[in-house]
């Protein structure tokens, strides 16, 4: 099983009404959340480690995920309120902005006291990301339950960048280079390592991290450039495929979770299993990757595919 851990939100998606005048959607979100729901929904065992409201946003949240074959154990339920991010969406490839309204928020408030004491052996990998490793308390409770796990399951990291969020790069950037070295799998867009790494080359800093950090696989995304996987051995790089772009939202975030499903359908869910990937694998994990992310790009918010779609 893999535990997806992290926060759980209402995106607000653009639509347009008959008129053409704006209209915003509610639709589940958070990097964490649509990680889940897109690897529930490809039928691989998938848990999911949030806070959720008692409110009917969180009631959504919570049947969004067991409707998508997600278990629920793990999600700890808080009187505090839903957040809420706005998208804008008006590039001409899609890609996305967020502003996010909520202090004190049911995903942003986990503390050490709603940590899963144990969790069963059939936890295999522990998927963390974005903006739970950013806002207080919630950063520091998955922080605790990342290093703790390290070593004893396979730890996959997408800082998926939140600038807004982030009220100092530097204090940032040594905290990821901390989480580094509890980290396996690094999936990250050029966009993150370009906005954490500003003067450095991309792929002297993913050589840097395989050579320095505990990570042995990074998946890198550039949109429509395609995706790389890069290991100590390898750097293999996929075309992305041709589609119209409704938007980007959960595009990385669907990609993420069919890098971990193919991983875990072929048994590579430990460090050495990743280090050792030749380069068959890796660009036949890309290209089901690519094509995952596309689907998602063709539909409006974090719509993934399900298993059935891709028969």
């Amino acid at each position: 099983m893999i535990l997806c851990c992290g926060e759980a939100l209402i995106d607000f998606v653009p639509q347009k009404d008959q008129s053409g005048r704006s209209l915003y959607q509610p639709c589940p979100g958070g990097s964490p959340y649509n990680t889940a729901i897109a690897l529930g929904r490809l039928q691989v065992p998938t848990a999911s480690f949030c806070g959720l409201s008692n409110d009917f946003f969180g009631s959504m949240l919570l049947k969004h995920l067991q409707q998508s074959g997600v278990s629920t154990e793990w999600v700890r339920h808080l009187e505090r309120d839903t957040t809420l991010a706005f998208v804008s969406a008006d590039s001409a490839d899609g890609e996305v902005e967020y502003a996010f309204y909520g202090r004190e928020t049911a995903d942003r408030s986990l503390e050490k006291g709603d940590l899963p004491q144990v969790l069963p052996e059939e936890i295999k990998v522990l998927q963390f990301g974005s903006v739970s490793l950013v806002l207080e308390p919630t950063a520091s409770t998955m922080e605790l339950l990342m290093q703790r796990e390290s070593g004893q399951r396979m730890i996959s990291l997408d800082p998926n960048i939140r600038p807004g969020l982030i009220p100092d790069r530097e204090v940032f950037r040594e905290r990821f280079e901390k989480w580094l070295d509890s980290t396996d799998l690094l999936k990250a867009s050029i966009t993150d390592l370009e906005w954490i790494y500003p003067d450095a080359e991309i792929f002297s800093t993913i050589e840097r991290i395989l050579e320095t950090t505990k990570v042995n696989l990074v998946m890198l995304t550039s949109g429509e450039k395609g995706s790389w996987a890069c290991t100590s051995k390898q750097r293999v790089h996929e075309k992305a495929e041709r589609i119209v772009v409704k938007d980007a939202v959960g595009a990385g975030d669907s990609f993420h979770a069919a890098v971990l499903c193919r991983l875990w359908e072929i048994g590579a869910i430990d460090s050495t299993s990743l280090a050792d990937l030749n380069e068959s694998e890796l660009k036949q994990i890309l290209g089901f990757a690519n094509k995952i992310a596309a689907i998602t790009c063709s539909r409006s918010g974090a719509d993934s595919p399900w298993r059935k779609e891709l028969d």
